[in-house]
């Protein structure tokens, strides 16, 4: 229905205020807090703790690292200690070595000086200004390095054809032309004096400023690499042998012969690939050069490749001209020609070549003019040094282990600067560490294979002090990516296989030891762990190590045995910690420390998954179980007087002890449940063979019967030394609820612990567990409220209430829903499990479960209904001044707006909640509100049953009213909700009185047909028979046509069993239609079946009502006396063809079924019959009559 006036309330001001105060006050009200803070250790204390005993059995946390592991090193021990283990002599040789190192550098290099490295190599070693002078000058003393250049000929593209074939056949030949040196040195040490002309004219042929690019690259990439790539003036043949007059002139100088190399002649091809080394001796690196040519072979002169090899046996220039002659002129056409096989040269400086090395294309260059060259050629160049010092030295791997020494030294010396923990260390070194450790790679000619291998030995070294795994895995897994087999000579490999089996070792006893190494509680111990295993199966699995440690068990075998032998020895040492003259303490104490580890399974088992190839759970589980059965085995056999059985039956039965026996009693048998939990689901699957399970179920037994006495005595006294709660927010409790909840929740989950072994018994004690619980709980809220009562809440209130006693009341109804909710611990009895068992075991249904699932039930009925009568006592008092707002607003002029008239009313209701909001749980906010309305509703229907028949617009008010309400009780789904107004009855009765007494009589005829042709068509059987008609509507003549049919199976109801029946046809409302007359058939006697076959017109506008139908009324005709009812039926005008959006006009057959009024009075009759002053009520209701 239609309600007038709602959407005005919905958006007036002040009633939308009001309902945001009743949000904010609710929304407010309920702030988290910790009330576990508010127990009372008086109250636990009173029985010795006896139900803390049985749930504060948690893992004590796993012994950490001793305090000798854990101590902070001192950093100036530990560079010491760590430095060549403490030796001073090798230290010193050691920063003599670093010092030596800075004095020679080679290469190209730009950044740090050398001043500044020194200061660096003195910091790290921590030597005093006097310690360094004399190591420096010591360093200084020594004998200069050999600087070497190493060349590595790649291969060559793109070179000139010089045969017919279309091909060359080309080999390179290489060398150092000597700079402005008055000596040069040759590969084995020996000197060449006196530079001869020879020289002067190869140093004035080479000046850098006729040197052009030797690539034809960018000017970018030419800057790149410093200038290195100058072009020679001319080649080996223009400078040596080339022409007669230079022959003459130097035949009886000396020049450098050695250092002049060939490589291999690779046939027929333009693209040769050689990848063929030389080193060369450099005797002054700023003013050398590095000069190569490429020539074509001919093969026709045998002699070639024996006159570039006999270079090495030649040391003046008469001999050499004539080999280089033979060397660089081939496939001459005849003595005057010009042709030669020259494929190209290049020349670069030596001093330009960068410290790290470089390797690169280069493009060939012409030697003059006449030259045809093009093509490039792949070098990789880069410097070494020789130390003549160390020639004496028997040690092959002296530059290794110095290496080794000083990346420990500056990484001892990082670690210190950092201030952060050593294993937080992740190699970073300063760039003069850096630039340090270069120089000294390339002065010890130590591959990157070389410098990985030292990397790894340095830092592995640094294990004792706590190095960082994840660091060791990267610098292990760069060691391994660079290792090639055969490249390491024996001594390194021996060297790097003593280290790994350190390492090795290492890892076994971390693994031994893990436990306590790496306890689960910290996050960066379950890291540490995992990169151990990851470096030490990196380490185990690559073909490194089994070169250099071969014939060793598989990794997975070697940690799985060691995993069981860590098991086996924590288990020993908790024998050892447990030992105790009493068997019960020292099985129970036993068992905690199992537990310990093996609650820790859920930690270390998937870091072992995840890098290893087994089930770390489960060996260790094997060996603990192994080895407790073997413990258990040796109790159980002892001969002592006070075995472990004996000690446990006797623990069952003793009573004079305060309980302490069956603490410590049902401890073991937690102990053992929790044991067998941590089992593997392949396990599981065993039947458990608990022989002590007897006595087990008898200490649970006796549990429940001393828990039921002992939480009754701990009500009596948390009762007794109740105290109010100050708690950071404004909601009343006291401290005896914090005990009870607490003692509640200690006993729910003592028994969800436990196991009994016999079913049936295990039902019983369900059972009892249950009833003593719901029993304390009942007995806690009827003390409380019994001391609200006796504190003066009781009988008839005072509308005023001081506010102490609001307090007490709130504190009070607080406590006891906070005890209510307590009991919802019914997936903590797990009955479907047992009922399970109880049906495999007994073949029998569960009844039980039914009882046990009804005493919580009525439990917690019972504490609601407790609730709801203490503050229905609350509202109570307040009903004669609600009634007065009742009657005010039913009665204030119509003038008075509705919420005007209803704000004394809301005023009052918001006053009351506000007294208690901030103080009441929102569940017990919600009782009051919701005590309010159950207050209100039947004083509002007392007002609507004792005014009947009154003007519709009176009820509306009322019905606003009670709009208004609902919306304030509500508040927008923070009050009561809206299925709560949905399932209350006396607040749906009201709102529909409310509005069919506020509907117009019309509209309550309409709904009568309305409800009528509902019943009609929600007909499932048919039983006073079946009416048959036809109607349409005639468009133009504006005449709805009906057409009775016939009846069917009507019901006899004269003495002969039969019937006289007759139709009587009308349009209704009658009120719709006054002027439509009633239509009536002939009477068939004697039929139950009768045929009319008669048509009814009725002229009617083709526009209908809200609703209209055709009324057809079966009669039974009787001479003697009145007519029987029949039966009738509707037909909707809506259906009718021709009407509204029935489509078509042609008659339509349809079959009604006959229906009878209900006797029950309906309401809308029911408020009709009460408008006496309305005439069209009263006519309906008399028409009624008279039909029926």
């Amino acid at each position: 229905f239609q309600m007038c006036g709602v959407s005005r309330l919905r958006t007036d001001p002040q009633i939308r205020m009001r309902r945001r105060s009743t949000r904010r006050r609710i929304s407010n009200a309920q702030r988290a807090i910790d009330f576990n803070l508010f127990i009372n250790k008086r109250v636990q204390a009173s029985d010795g703790n006896f139900f803390e005993h049985f749930t504060t059995i948690a893992h004590t946390t796993m012994p950490s690292l001793s305090a000798k592991e854990n101590e902070t090193f001192d950093i100036n021990s530990l560079l010491k200690n760590c430095s060549i283990n403490g030796d001073q002599k090798s230290l010193e040789d050691l920063y003599v070595e670093a010092v030596y190192t800075i004095v020679h550098r080679v290469g190209r290099f730009s950044g740090i000086a050398d001043d500044k490295l020194t200061q660096y190599v003195q910091q790290s070693f921590r030597f005093d200004d006097e310690r360094h002078m004399h190591l420096l000058s010591r360093a200084n003393e020594e004998k200069p390095p050999v600087v070497l250049l190493n060349v590595l000929l790649l291969e060559a593209r793109d070179l000139i054809a010089k045969d017919v074939n279309g091909f060359s056949d080309p080999f390179s030949m290489m060398g150092v032309i000597p700079g402005k040196t008055s000596k040069f040195r040759a590969l084995d040490g020996s000197s060449v004096t006196d530079k001869s002309e020879t020289e002067k004219e190869l140093a004035s042929n080479v000046d850098d400023s006729d040197i052009p690019p030797l690539s034809p690259r960018t000017a970018e990439k030419q800057k790149q690499l410093g200038g290195v790539l100058h072009r020679f003036g001319g080649s080996f043949q223009r400078r040596i042998g080339s022409s007669k007059r230079q022959k003459k002139e130097s035949d009886n100088k000396q020049i450098p012969a050695k250092l002049i190399k060939a490589s291999s002649v690779q046939r027929k091809t333009l693209n040769p690939k050689w990848n063929e080394k030389f080193q060369f001796v450099v005797d002054d690196v700023n003013t050398d050069r590095f000069h190569m040519d490429i020539w074509d072979h001919d093969d026709e002169e045998q002699s070639v490749m024996d006159a570039v090899t006999s270079l090495n046996h030649i040391s003046g220039l008469k001999g050499l001209g004539r080999y280089f002659k033979e060397v660089t002129q081939s496939a001459r056409a005849d003595s005057q020609s010009c042709m030669d096989d020259f494929l190209g040269c290049i020349t670069l400086r030596i001093k330009d070549i960068p410290s790290v090395g470089i390797e690169d294309w280069f493009t060939l260059e012409k030697r003059s003019e006449r030259s045809e060259v093009s093509g490039q050629v792949k070098l990789k160049l880069w410097l070494s040094t020789k130390e003549e010092r160390n020639e004496l030295d028997e040690d092959d791997l002296i530059d290794v282990r110095q290496h080794i020494g000083l990346i420990r030294q500056f990484a001892l010396h990082e670690i210190s600067q950092s201030g952060a923990p050593v294993s937080a260390y992740q190699g970073e070194l300063s760039s003069a560490a850096a630039t340090i450790l270069h120089q000294h790679a390339i002065q010890g000619d130590l591959t990157e294979l070389h410098q990985a291998l030292c990397s790894w030995l340095a830092y592995s070294s640094l294990l004792n002090i706590g190095i960082s795994y994840s660091f060791l895995f990267d610098v292990l897994s760069d060691l391994i990516s660079k290792w090639v087999p055969l490249i390491l000579d024996k001594d390194d490999e021996n060297l790097l296989g003593n280290s790994f089996a350190m390492f090795d070792q290492h890892c076994r006893l971390a693994i031994m030891d893990h436990r306590i190494r790496f306890p689960t509680n910290r996050r960066d111990s379950c890291d540490s762990i995992a990169n151990l295993l990851r470096c030490m199966k990196l380490m185990r699995e690559s073909c490194l190590y089994e070169k250099c440690v071969p014939l060793q068990r598989s990794f997975d075998a070697t940690l799985s045995a060691q995993v069981e032998m860590s098991a086996e020895a924590y288990f020993k040492k908790a024998m050892e910690d447990a030992a105790n003259d009493d068997p019960c303490v020292e099985l129970s104490l036993l068992l905690d420390s199992v537990n310990i580890a093996c609650a820790q399974f859920s930690s270390y088992d998937p870091i072992f998954k995840a890098f290893t190839g087994i089930d770390y759970a489960s060996i260790s589980y094997y060996q603990f179980n192994r080895m407790l059965e073997e413990y258990l085995c040796s109790e159980l056999m002892s001969e002592s007087a006070m075995d472990l059985k004996t000690s446990l039956i006797e623990a069952s039965k003793r009573d004079g002890d305060n309980g302490r026996s069956l603490i410590t009693l049902i401890r073991i048998h937690f102990a053992l449940l929790e044991f067998r939990n941590y089992r593997t689901s392949k396990s599981k699957d065993d039947e458990d063979n608990d022989e002590w399970g007897f006595i087990f179920d008898r200490a649970i037994g006796k549990w429940t019967d001393l828990m039921r006495v002992r939480a009754f005595a701990r009500v009596d006294l948390s009762c007794q030394l109740d105290a109010n709660i100050q708690a950071s927010n404004d909601i009343k409790y006291s401290s005896s609820y914090v005990d009870i909840c607490h003692m509640i929740e200690q006993i729910i989950t003592t028994w969800e612990r436990m196991r009994v072994s016999d079913v049936r018994l295990r039902v019983d004690l369900t059972e009892k567990v249950v009833q003593s619980i719901c029993k304390i709980a009942e007995y806690y809220v009827d003390k409380i409220l019994a001391q609200l009562a006796s504190d003066g809440f009781c009988g008839d209130l005072q509308v005023f209430i001081p506010g102490a006693l609001v307090s007490m009341f709130c504190a009070a109804i607080n406590n006891a829903e906070q005890v209510r909710r307590r009991l919802l611990f019914h997936d903590k009895l797990h009955l479907d499990e047992i009922a399970t068992i109880y049906r495999r075991v007994t073949q029998c249904e569960p009844k039980w479960r039914n009882k046990i699932e009804k005493e919580i039930d009525d439990c917690d009925r019972y504490i609601n209904e407790q609730i709801d009568a203490t503050t229905d006592r609350l509202i109570r008092r307040l009903r004669s001044q609600l009634k007065k707002h009742v009657f005010h607003l039913a009665w204030s002029p119509y003038a008075c707006a509705v919420e005007s008239a209803i704000k004394p009313l809301t005023d009052m209701l918001d006053a009351e909640l506000s007294s208690v909001h901030r103080t009441l749980l929102h569940k017990n906010f919600v009782r009051v509100m919701l005590s309010q309305l159950n207050t209100l509703v039947p004083l509002l229907q007392d007002c609507v049953d004792e005014n009947p028949g009154l003007e519709p617009i009176f009820y509306q008010r009322l019905y606003d009213g009670c709009s208004v309400l609902t919306d304030f009780f509500h508040a927008d789904g923070k009050g009561i909700s809206m299925e709560t107004f949905t399932n209350l009855p006396v607040y749906q009765k009201l709102m529909s009185t409310l509005s069919l007494n506020q509907t117009s009589t019309v509209q309550l005829i309409e709904q009568y047909y309305k409800d009528l042709l509902k019943e009609q068509n929600d007909v499932s059987e048919c039983k006073y028979g079946i009416l048959n008609v036809r109607a349409y509507y005639n468009t133009n003549s504006q005449t709805l046509v009906i057409d009775v049919i016939g009846a069917k199976q009507l019901i006899p109801l004269d003495s002969n069993g039969l019937s006289d029946p007759f139709v009587v046809t009308e349009l209704v409302p009658r009120m719709r239609y006054p002027s439509q007359p009633l239509a009536r058939t002939r009477v068939v006697s004697k039929s139950l079946n009768p045929i009319f076959d008669e048509t009814f017109e009725f002229h009617i506008p083709s526009k209908i009502p809200s609703f209209a139908a055709v009324h057809f009324i079966v009669m039974d005709h009787d001479f003697l006396r009145s007519n029987d009812f029949a039966g009738e039926a509707f037909l909707d005008l809506a259906e009718v063809p021709g009407i509204g959006t029935a489509a078509g006009s042609a008659l339509r057959q349809f079959n009604l079924i006959l229906i009878h009024p209900s006797k029950k009075e309906k309401a809308s009759t029911a408020v009709l019959s009460s408008r006496k002053d309305d005439k069209d009520a009263q006519d309906f209701v008399r028409s009624l009559n008279t039909v029926y």
